[in-house]
């Protein structure tokens, strides 16, 4: 995509039932998070901060599309893409505040949140056995960390993605 576009450029370029339907599925599962951590009378999705994020996170993909002269991306980039944005632009926002310290990173949760379910899911529905939580929660505390305190890069949540998925394929 050329840098000049504007944002006008680009959703024409997107198309507006494409654009609505990834923003209704980020904002779905932004809520299904909210509902899930216990979290629906604290904070609420930011609507226009997550239509800039998606924005963003299209802007990226075609720079990306023109740069490598493709026309597809594989899911695991659009994901790493996507989270990469989350953490960036931080959609979730407290109405109420709460006392708990771990409330501050909601945005990072989330973040973690989504990246497990594309690790773990990613179209089929398969569960850790017990003998191996706690090296799952070792994986979980080490995705929060880095959403929390590192530089959060696209192309290293790709390859933390790919990575969880072949470790799957040899245990």
């Amino acid at each position: 995509m050329n840098s000049e576009y504007s944002y006008e450029d680009m959703i024409e370029k997107i198309g507006e039932d494409r654009l609505h339907e990834k923003y209704t599925e980020v904002l779905a599962s932004a809520n299904h998070f909210i509902e899930e951590a216990g979290y629906e009378s604290h904070v609420e999705c930011n609507e226009r901060i997550l239509f800039s994020l998606i924005l963003d996170y299209y802007a990226d993909l075609f720079r990306l599309k023109d740069f490598h002269g493709i026309e597809w991306i594989r899911t695991e980039k659009s994901f790493a893409y996507l989270i990469a944005w989350i953490v960036r632009r931080k959609p979730l926002q407290f109405v109420h505040y709460t006392e708990d310290e771990k409330d501050i990173y909601i945005n990072e949760r989330f973040a973690t949140f989504l990246m497990l379910n594309e690790c773990l899911l990613c179209g089929e529905k398969r569960f850790v056995g017990r003998e191996n939580q706690s090296r799952l929660d070792e994986y979980i505390n080490l995705l929060f960390y880095y959403f929390k305190y590192r530089e959060c890069n696209p192309q290293v949540i790709e390859l933390a993605i790919e990575s969880f998925k072949m470790g799957t394929l040899v245990s």
